[in-house]
């Protein structure tokens, strides 16, 4: 009896300092979680959030911090889920209302948005960034003159606050006040000069990623208010580029180019998009001018080697391949090329070598394991080539000729199932040539 009793009293003291440090483990976890969010290490830090708050179930801070690193990993249910929760344990926390507001936002349910909007504003109405997506909210609802009323807020707290100005500035023009949107516009590049961000930030808060027709719609506006705005031509272009309007683009790259004779970049953009439309003397001219504005830029040395391989000129491609790589040591897209380029002159041990930097400075990089395995086996050295091959495939699942290729290689030494398995797989891929190698090695009843 004596024993159960001192059991039960060990027992009980252990029960009272779990539940006395419990407290102090939650408020742990939750610093360290923080350290990880701050450095932008979302899963990391979720992690210890989960911790924090398996040791205090309603521990805000840490709901809060979760709910928003699922946020940044685009893990809109339970971002929503921790939203939602901390909103049950405390109606009024402002934070958690507008974490909300940005997820219905995602989902284009923007109705529900400034419902949470403005009970957050009501909470806590000192904050910009608050008024700024309450006006982004009605601006969406083509309600804009409130949406003009929560801008101006917005920027009377934070008079820095480039997305206010260059909403604003959409605001303005959507009520017909083209005059002062334009220096709405200009204040927001002024705030926010890199490749234009002023006109484009808004981008990161769409609903969809990758945008690019929405953007363009953007310095559509942004051209007929201020029609010599070069980094709006610019970046028009280059959305166009994306969405392979070459035309379209080399047009706004033209434009871009007479407000700005010497914009290396807008050479190098309207240089690719002359490649893409296979006008190749001109795209090496635009790249040649590039070079001439500045000769420590790799990239259109880079760029001008394509277009020589687009040619089938690989023994003139080597030429601004050496140099790109001379410029920059660690330019990993330029050594593989320049293999392909040295293997296409049929110099495999040298594109071995090429392949093997590109491979050295980026070891994910797929497309070198693919080139390293084709002039392997071209030199008969099938087992090398075989575990490239598999090396590329656990990267990239559905290339057939990838499959074609290693089970040649298999052939060859003999593993008639591994090679018939392959050519099997690559004809399910659409590889027709992999038909003949069936024929040839896969029908015989002695294999």
């Amino acid at each position: 009896m004596k024993k159960w009793s001192i059991l039960i009293l060990v027992i009980a003291i252990v029960l009272i300092a779990f539940f006395i440090t419990k407290p102090r483990l939650s408020e742990n976890n939750y610093k360290k979680g923080l350290n990880y969010f701050d450095s932008l290490m979302y899963e990391q830090s979720i992690s210890y959030f989960d911790k924090s708050i398996f040791y205090k179930k309603k521990n805000e801070n840490a709901l809060l911090k979760r709910a928003q690193a699922y946020y940044q990993l685009d893990n809109m249910d339970k971002s929503f889920s921790d939203f939602n929760r901390i909103l049950k344990i405390n109606a009024k926390n402002h934070e958690a209302l507008f974490g909300r507001a940005l997820l219905f936002i995602k989902q284009k349910e923007f109705e529900k948005s400034l419902e949470d909007l403005k009970a957050a504003i009501l909470l806590k109405n000192d904050l910009a960034e608050y008024h700024y997506f309450s006006g982004y909210v009605k601006s969406g609802l083509k309600q804009f003159q409130p949406a003009l009323d929560d801008l101006n807020m917005a920027i009377k707290l934070d008079s820095l606050y480039s997305d206010a100005y260059h909403q604003r500035g959409i605001v303005k023009a959507n009520l017909g006040d083209f005059k002062t949107s334009v220096t709405d516009f200009n204040k927001a590049l002024e705030l926010n000069d890199q490749n234009l961000e002023a006109y484009n930030y808004r981008v990161k808060y769409r609903i969809e990623k990758d945008d690019y027709t929405g953007a363009i719609s953007d310095y559509d506006a942004i051209i007929q208010l201020d029609a010599n705005n070069q980094d709006a031509y610019y970046q028009r272009g280059y959305f166009k580029l994306q969405i392979r309007d070459y035309n379209g683009a080399i047009s706004d790259f033209n434009k871009a180019i007479e407000l700005n004779p010497v914009d290396v970049k807008s050479f190098k953009k309207r240089g690719n998009a002359k490649a893409a439309l296979l006008n190749f003397d001109e795209a090496i001219a635009d790249f040649d001018k590039a070079i001439s504005l500045d000769k420590t830029d790799a990239e259109p040395f880079y760029r001008k080697g394509l277009v020589y391989m687009h040619k089938s000129e690989p023994a003139s491609a080597i030429v601004p391949f050496n140099k790109a790589v001379e410029l920059k040591k660690d330019y990993f897209e330029v050594y593989y090329i320049r293999g392909v380029a040295k293997a296409m002159q049929q110099k495999y041990e040298e594109s071995i070598k090429d392949f093997n930097l590109s491979l050295k400075y980026n070891k994910e990089y797929a497309d070198a394991y693919l080139g390293r395995a084709i002039s392997l086996g071209i030199l008969k050295k099938h087992a090398e080539a075989i575990a490239d091959y598999d090396a590329y495939l656990t990267r990239v699942k559905n290339n057939g000729g990838a499959y074609l290729n290693r089970g040649v290689s298999k052939i060859n030494l003999n593993d008639y199932t591994g090679g018939c398995s392959d050519f099997t797989k690559a004809l399910e891929l659409g590889v027709q040539q992999a038909q003949d190698m069936i024929n040839m090695y896969c029908k015989s009843s002695n294999n």
